[in-house]
């Protein structure tokens, strides 16, 4: 009995509290950026969606004037770029305030002349421009502040339904890159490009990876500098690998500052290859357009025995004058695990 006389009363206080402040809900159901990544000097929105959130509620209540301030923070990164736009609120937002804080961060104070009816909400829109770059992710929020009213219309939690939005401000790139194509032609690779305008450019840098993730810089195109027409470039691998060949663009700044473009990638079936001579009775060549690709080589006998094997650091020749007399498979192997197989005669 006790247990239920105790929960009896915390119910009563709970209910008459309810009664006391209403039911209003004053807040924020979130907010966005149009673009996240943002270049500086290029324009972005940001959405701020704030309102009495009590509409679903039985009990729920306008919020007086006093009760519904919002405050919204724009980080140091980026900045106001004109005036507010209010047209999809249903009830009328004013700027009461639009300063800097201590560290750079514009503070904007919104308030609500007339209240919020029950269950009404929107949002505002808040041009910005990028103003510096920051490689960190940084945020802008949001908060309800604290009431005002006594008693309060709404609920009583200083800084309620905090909200934030992530972004990150870049330099901008010094090429507006239109096209990256790769095209295989026998045992070349051609890549081709296209801008439509450059700025600062100083040099692609052509990069070639056998897995998509480590990079190896095989050449360099000078860039037009300057320039707002469309621009074609052009380079040629002629040592790919066997197996798929990644490609792709390091645009570089006359300040070293850089970009990567799209990754592109072909496939070469075969090891371009030079085995001689053929038949062999004591040495045998083995020559290939790119040898750093080459990480091992055997010989294996028609019974499918492995009769030599070089290892992780093969040589360019290969010792046979004491193999036997007949046919052999060599079996060369890529670092990229890519094989490639050729008959061979072993004849005195």
């Amino acid at each position: 009995m006790k247990s239920k006389f105790i929960f009896f009363l915390f119910f009563l206080v709970i209910c008459s509290v309810i009664k006391s402040y209403g039911q209003a809900d004053p807040g924020s159901a979130g907010m966005t950026f149009s673009k996240s990544i943002v270049q500086v000097g290029e324009a972005v929105t940001l959405q701020v969606q704030i309102g009495n959130y009590s509409g679903g509620l039985s009990m729920g209540k306008a919020l007086s004037p006093y009760d519904a301030t919002f405050t919204v923070t724009i980080p140091s990164i980026l900045k106001v770029n004109g005036p507010l736009n209010f047209s999809n609120l249903p009830f009328p937002v004013s700027v009461a305030s639009q300063l800097p804080n201590s560290v750079g961060a514009t503070v904007i104070l919104l308030i609500v002349p007339n209240g919020i009816p029950k269950g009404a909400n929107g949002y505002v829109s808040i041009p910005l421009i990028g103003l510096k770059d920051d490689v960190n992710i940084v945020y802008a929020t949001v908060k309800t502040d604290s009431n005002l009213g006594i008693p309060s219309s709404g609920n009583v939690t200083p800084s309620n339904d905090l909200q934030s939005a992530p972004v990150t401000i870049c330099m901008p790139l010094p090429v507006k890159l239109i096209s990256f194509e790769v095209q295989k032609e026998s045992e070349l690779a051609n890549l081709n490009w296209s801008t439509s305008e450059e700025t600062n450019s100083e040099r692609f840098e052509i990069e070639h990876s056998l897995n998509g993730k480590q990079w190896k810089a095989i050449g360099s195109v000078a860039s037009s500098g300057d320039s707002k027409i469309r621009k074609e470039y052009s380079f040629g691998h002629n040592s790919p690998s066997g197996g798929e060949n990644y490609y792709r663009l390091k645009m570089i700044d006359r300040d070293l500052t850089y970009a990567y473009g799209p990754i592109r990638s072909t496939r070469f079936d075969n090891i371009k290859l030079e085995i001689y001579p053929n038949p062999a009775a004591d040495v045998l060549n083995v020559k290939s357009g790119n040898w750093d690709n080459i990480s091992n080589i055997q010989l294996i006998s028609t019974s499918g025995l492995s009769v030599y094997n070089s290892g992780s650091k093969p040589l360019d020749k290969v010792d046979v004058k004491n193999l036997s007399t007949g046919i052999y498979l060599i079996k060369i192997t890529t670092t990229d695990g890519a094989t490639s197989l050729r008959k061979i005669l072993i004849s005195r």
